[in-house]
């Protein structure tokens, strides 16, 4: 049976040879590029995609492309898919397929499969995996190996084989989806955002977990697969607008897993209320009133998830004590003609919204991580000359005061008391401060077995926080700083709840706004807020 035309790694469109072999490998090139205007695929180079559908043994051809033609149709109700990917050769896990089969009928959603291959000559399932490719069957109804686009902003890559022991399943498809978002199967869960120009929300490049037992041979690669290997699945939800929401699956090893409050296993699925949910930071004075509606307001986050803990990464912007302002005379021109260069008041209109939501939700405990913008308070109190800063002298005079008081000599040096955890303490209601943890530098607090205390500016050995750093740690933690979501190697990066563009962040942006959820099964998913909502 022959094998389909190589495809466009670009656009999934046809290929034509084009000139010479540079290498001695043949060249090809997009046919699109004949079409004119900017939305044209202008791809060229040596390695088109080459589908391999005819090659699934035991997977018909024409159920992938009735599953594609069905998810391809418009319609004007919403659309939910899960997604999943599936190893050759490996029977699949039994109770986390059911499991999602019976998620797909209590949402309405279709469940999609991508097949993957492994090179895997020592399987322990069956020696015929030495020389012929085989999927489960219970999967092959569902299985998907071509490029589908869901929306207008949202591609499966289905026709794409990643290779299974990859450690970083997401390096190098930033573009092969154009602007669209896109879904890989791979086993290895792990979400990149990359940016994007102007004004549009950034795209994201998402592995999916898979349905398939680990099946690895006993190799270094192996090894590391099998550590990482997630039974898990990808949930979009596409909007009749033609955008969007993302979500991961993640099941525990019975194959049981949660999604938005529900606990869901073969036989059923019942409320389970989360144990936190991590905002993206908050930054009070820049804080995106759609986020907080979504967050707080009916129907929101809060409400439905009714999680035990609320995590706030930098909750206090600092913008009235700015140091990166110090010689910005234009703009400290407009801060103090304009009221906001008052340090005090910027203090209380953060603390005012801390306490207006801890009261509306009366058992929720709030935990603070040490953030670099609230440490900018501390910072001020230490460099600042009084008499160039009259408006906030007397702040100034009384913070002195307090962290003088406090400063003492220890057997590894200097220690002091939190100033933004003081104003805490004299601002907020005694009922609602008695609820709230201010987090001390390199203080820990763990949620279900999640590190929530780390807010991701600071590194290891003094270098700077990055995704990449905190994964080497080895930790499942939730991170936030960069205003970017993220997933690599057990770490989960949050995003903002302030608007996309702000006064510092120009050119190409990641910015979105991404909280995380703890479930109680000690699993994590992002939520993303798009225009406004959560959820579809």
């Amino acid at each position: 049976m022959k094998t389909e035309k190589p495809k466009c790694p670009r656009c999934g469109g046809r290929v034509t040879k084009s000139g010479g072999r540079p290498n001695g490998k043949q060249k090809w090139a997009c046919v699109d590029r004949r079409r004119k205007g900017p939305d044209a695929c202008k791809w060229e180079g040596v390695d088109p995609v080459h589908s391999e559908s005819a090659q699934l043994t035991g997977a018909e051809p024409g159920i992938s492309n009735i599953n594609a033609r069905f998810m391809r149709a418009k319609t004007t109700a919403v659309r939910r898919y899960v997604v999943t990917g599936a190893q050759n050769a490996t029977p699949v896990h039994e109770g986390f397929l059911a499991s999602l089969r019976r998620y797909c009928e209590e949402n309405d959603a279709t469940l999609v499969v991508i097949p993957y291959r492994y090179k895997n000559p020592t399987s322990m399932w069956s020696q015929a995996a030495r020389d012929e490719d085989w999927w489960a069957p219970e999967v092959t109804p569902d299985m998907m190996f071509e490029r589908v686009r869901l929306g207008d902003h949202m591609e499966v890559l289905g026709d794409i084989r990643t290779q299974p022991t990859a450690m970083n399943p997401t390096s190098g498809f930033e573009t092969i989806s154009a602007s669209r978002s896109a879904i890989l199967a791979h086993p290895k869960l792990e979400l990149v955002a990359v940016p994007t120009p102007q004004t549009r929300l950034p795209k994201l490049i998402t592995t999916t977990g898979v349905v398939t037992k680990r099946n690895y041979i006993q190799s270094v690669a192996g090894k590391k697969g099998e550590f990482h290997h997630t039974f898990g699945a990808a949930v979009v939800e596409v909007m009749p607008t033609g955008g969007y929401h993302l979500r991961q699956i993640n099941a525990l090893d019975n194959g049981t897993f949660c999604d938005l409050g529900r606990h869901y296993e073969p036989t059923g699925s019942v409320d389970m209320p989360a144990l936190g949910l991590v905002m993206g930071d908050t930054h009070v004075k820049f804080v995106d009133p759609q986020v907080v509606e979504a967050t707080f307001g009916p129907g929101g986050m809060l409400e439905t998830l009714q999680p035990e803990y609320l995590v706030w990464h930098d909750v206090h912007d600092g913008y009235a004590a700015n140091h990166h302002h110090a010689k910005d005379l234009l703009v400290n021109y407009v801060k103090h003609h304009t009221g906001n260069a008052n340090i005090e008041r910027e203090l209380k209109q953060t603390f005012d919204f801390i306490a207006s939501w801890a009261l509306s939700y009366p058992d929720i405990t709030h935990v603070f991580p040490a953030s670099n913008h609230p440490g900018w308070l501390e910072r001020w109190i230490k460099e600042a000359d009084p008499r160039r800063d009259l408006e906030n002298v007397v702040l100034w005079a009384k913070l002195w005061q307090w962290m003088a008081a406090n400063a003492h000599m220890t057997d590894i040096g200097l220690a002091s008391g939190d100033p933004f955890a003081h104003m805490a303490g004299l601002m907020l209601p005694k009922s609602v401060a008695e609820r709230c943890k201010f987090l001390g530098a390199d203080e820990s607090f763990r949620i279900g077995g999640i590190e929530v205390g780390m807010h991701g500016h600071l590194g290891a050995n003094g270098a700077r926080g990055t995704l990449r750093g905190f994964g080497k740690i080895g930790t499942k933690s939730i991170v936030g700083h960069t205003h970017t979501p993220g997933i690599r190697d057990g770490v989960y990066q949050v995003g903002t709840s302030t608007r996309l563009r702000l006064e510092y962040n120009r050119g190409p942006s990641s910015w979105l706004n991404t909280h995380c959820v703890i479930y109680r099964n000690g699993k994590r998913s992002l939520i993303n807020i798009i225009d406004g909502t959560w959820r579809a």
